[in-house]
């Protein structure tokens, strides 16, 4: 079995490293369907939203929190006091507003609580502040993409996987 196991690898059947097997012929199953069954888009936002809550689980522990409370004080708006862990407090999951389906997981801004409200993300991560580039040498600068993007091969494997379990169930 050793054998044949080596010569289905050498001659690339099974798929090159990092290759998804059967991806390219989920992506044209799903260019055929025109409208999606109500039960089917909440079964893949469901699908899509726990995936999404896996990733942000395993993100949140890569964000340092800061050792101070961080004062913002504006001459054309409010001040604000952000306390530590604010950024690790917004990531999460949310809903897509042009799918029925998509998922973003990250920071997220806006909302009623401010204690969870990540609007300053952009600051942190980037270090998008007038320009200037200050917060290039703090602590959270560049956390968030690369932790997301490390995650990005297995989510890819889950989602194949709920994908064609709930193409199956439909028999699309």
């Amino acid at each position: 079995m050793g054998v044949r196991l080596r010569e289905a690898l050498g001659r690339g059947q099974r798929g090159e490293s990092g290759e998804i097997v059967g991806l390219d012929e989920l992506i044209i199953q799903i260019g055929r369907i025109g409208d999606f069954p109500k039960e089917m888009h909440r079964e893949l936002r469901k699908g899509n939203r726990k995936i999404g809550s896996m990733v942000s689980k395993r993100v949140k522990p890569q964000v340092p929190r800061s050792k101070r409370i961080f004062k913002l004080r504006r001459s054309d708006g409010p001040d604000y006091d952000i306390t530590p862990g604010t950024l690790r407090r917004s990531i999460g999951v949310r809903n897509s507003r042009g799918s029925r389906i998509n998922v973003f997981v990250g920071p997220r801004a806006g909302g009623v609580a401010i204690k969870n409200d990540g609007w300053f993300a952009g600051i942190v991560e980037s270090g998008h502040v007038g320009g200037r580039n200050r917060s290039t040498g703090s602590t959270n600068f560049n956390k968030i993409v690369p932790a997301i993007a490390r995650l990005r091969p297995t989510v890819e494997r889950l989602l194949a996987i709920h994908v064609r379990q709930v193409f199956d169930k439909y028999k699309l």
